[in-house]
């Protein structure tokens, strides 16, 4: 029975090696980096002078073209965080960011991030959708607003390579006896 064992993880062993076995893929965190984010616009039209504000975040690489990335603002006002994921395409990272804010106020904000990076630069635009509520106002008249921004993003931080090369393991089968 011990022969037949060996015998038969023998042939697996040796038809993965011939066949080849699926690579082994792992999420590759990629660094950290900052980014001034300029407002141009929000939901009563341009904004003049436009508002800059410092945002930090990390990327990374899940595999293929899948990334993900978490962000947030450190401010006057809570710390707006934002995460999600998106794709490489070409020469951009597209992503799709959940946002949300507890401000210091009484207001509580949600919302979706569109971004558009350039992978060589990290440069971009975005926009945002979002809806705040004034906790304070909760019961017969309840305070919600919308609200919309967009604007430019200009990498300050380190440079993140968004194609290094792909994180691959090999199969292989060690036989004792």
């Amino acid at each position: 029975m011990k022969k037949k064992a060996l015998v038969c993880m023998f042939l697996v062993s040796l038809g993965l090696s011939i066949l080849g076995a699926p690579a082994v893929v792992a999420a590759q965190y990629l660094g950290e980096t900052t980014w001034t984010i300029t407002v141009t616009h929000d939901e009563h039209g341009p904004v003049v002078p436009p508002e800059n504000v410092t945002m930090k975040g990390c990327i990374t690489r899940q595999g293929g073209a899948y990334y993900t990335v978490q962000t947030f603002v450190e401010g006057d006002d809570g710390n707006p965080i934002d995460s999600g994921g998106g794709i490489l395409v070409g020469d951009w990272l597209y992503l799709t960011l959940a946002h949300s804010q507890q401000h210091l106020s009484t207001d509580r904000e949600t919302g979706v991030t569109h971004v558009e990076l350039d992978k060589a630069t990290l440069n971009g635009t975005f926009y945002q959708v979002a809806r705040s509520f004034d906790t304070a106002t909760a019961g017969t008249n309840p305070d919600f607003k919308d609200h919309f921004w967009s604007g430019t993003l200009t990498r300050t931080g380190p440079a993140i390579n968004l194609t290094p090369g792909a994180i691959v393991g090999s199969t292989s089968l060690l036989l004792l006896e």
